[in-house]
């Protein structure tokens, strides 16, 4: 129980991410640069604390590929955070968890991963969900750019989550501190150089909102999610990870107001079930051919 608990809390803050944003009134590169330099300080420590269980990184040319990778981890959060702004929290959630869907897609050519039947019925049923969801009228300042944001962000991590399955030499840990730096390589001149307005007020509510994104969601949060990947199965985790998406609609719905309509929800049990089919039950035949693979996929 203590195991799963350390997957499912997790899960269920990072669902909690679009209200958070949605209730700090800057601009959304500078919430993700302070969420990923809180963040990043947190997980230091910790590594610091815990030095002797990790092993140095041998391949110093995965640093460098991890570090790009972390710079469009970073454009990715920019993306999703400014998705917040113009369409239904809900529809962005939903359209940023198109994902999985993109890194199915881009496996079979890759990594020459078998296109199983549960992977095609995954892709097809999360395309059609998208486009339910998508296709009737959507609640929004901008909805066509807020969920063309959030399909942009799912690309982005996309790429991400595919870097990081060529690299298995680098502890879930260390390959995380890795990318948010290179996701700060990027984050913090970008905000500089954009950057209009006051800076955030730490004393502030919108500041104490922020430094728990960065302290909870990007930190203790993402540990606890290193510890489950230790102590549970893949397809387990795999699993577990849709509480995510699934929490998120929940929370948007009940303190944003951003409901979805009968059809739209049936596109998310689409989009959602169709990622969840294809990723685990796809994953569990390719598992079966590689015994003792773990695959390390960062959270929002």
């Amino acid at each position: 129980m203590k195991a799963y608990a350390m997957i499912v809390v997790p899960m269920v803050i990072y669902g909690t991410l679009p209200v958070f944003v949605s209730k700090i009134p800057y601009v959304s590169a500078e919430i993700v640069m302070w969420r990923t330099m809180i963040g990043f300080a947190v997980l230091g420590l910790i590594f610091l604390f815990t030095l002797k269980k990790h092993k140095p990184v041998k391949n110093k040319k995965h640093i460098l590929i991890l570090l790009a990778a972390g710079m469009l981890m970073g454009i990715s959060w920019i993306a999703l955070f400014e998705s917040y702004a113009w369409v239904n929290t809900g529809i962005a959630t939903l359209a940023y968890y198109m994902s999985p869907v993109i890194v199915m897609c881009a496996s079979i050519p890759l990594f020459k991963e078998r296109a199983g039947a549960a992977k095609i019925f995954g892709i097809i049923s999360a395309i059609l969900g998208m486009v339910i969801v998508t296709g009737v009228n959507l609640d929004g300042a901008d909805p066509v750019r807020g969920v063309l944001l959030g399909l942009l962000a799912a690309v982005l991590y996309a790429a991400v989550v595919l870097t990081d399955k060529s690299v298995r030499d680098i502890g879930g840990l260390e390959l995380t501190l890795i990318q948010l730096a290179g996701a700060l390589l990027f984050v913090i001149p970008y905000t500089i150089l954009t950057h209009s307005g006051p800076w955030m007020d730490f004393t502030s509510q919108a500041g104490f909102l922020t430094f728990i994104l960065g302290f909870v969601h990007a930190g203790l949060a993402l540990y606890m999610y290193f510890l489950a990947i230790q102590m549970l199965p893949v397809q387990s985790i795999a699993l577990c990870s849709y509480l995510d998406p699934a929490s998120a609609l929940f929370f948007s719905a009940v303190f944003l107001g951003d409901t979805l309509t009968p059809i739209q929800l049936a596109g998310a049990a689409l989009i959602l079930g169709g990622a969840a089919a294809g990723e685990i039950l796809g994953g569990r035949r390719q598992s079966a051919k590689k015994p003792g693979s773990k695959e390390t996929k960062l959270p929002d």
